[in-house]
């Protein structure tokens, strides 16, 4: 009898035992949020040919985000640029990012004083993306541009 008494208060411990780790794995899996490995890709922004000598070129590049059952589409809006290289052995391009680094506000490119301006708090970047006046604390976010051969077209990679 005394065998019994022994052999259920094991079976009732062990599955008081399981069942308390099968919650402690399920609230964890709740509790502590999954890391998210960022993708970054290069994304087909304008063709080479059609970019302005006289200034950056706006090119809006749009992205699907799948999040379980929502998806959305994020836009992000980018200069485009021809720069001569400091040894002058042709061109390169550069891509800067038209989020103002102070609070977030859409910049613009105003040609008559050839720089960026920010309509927000008046932050000024000159054609580099570099702070001239104002209130941002950096300059423009630069992002990783390149040309495809295949296509002539530019790519940021985003």
């Amino acid at each position: 009898m005394e065998q019994r008494r022994f052999f259920l208060v094991r079976m009732v411990t062990a599955a008081a035992a399981l069942i308390g780790a099968s919650l402690g794995v399920l609230v964890a899996a709740v509790a502590i949020p999954r890391r998210r490995t960022v993708v970054r890709r290069w994304r087909a922004a304008a063709s080479m040919f059609d970019l302005p000598p006289s200034g950056p070129l706006v090119a809006t590049l749009t992205e699907r985000q799948a999040d379980g059952w929502n998806e959305t589409r994020k836009q992000t809006v980018v200069f485009l640029d021809k720069l001569e290289t400091p040894d002058g052995g042709g061109d390169g391009y550069q891509a800067l990012s038209a989020t103002c680094t102070h609070l977030g506000c859409r910049v613009a490119w105003n040609a008559d004083e050839l720089h960026y301006k920010c309509p927000c708090h008046g932050g000024v970047f000159d054609r580099q993306g570099h702070v001239v006046s104002g209130p941002p604390p950096r300059g423009l976010e630069r992002l990783s541009v390149r040309v495809n051969p295949e296509t002539a077209e530019l790519e940021v990679e985003l």
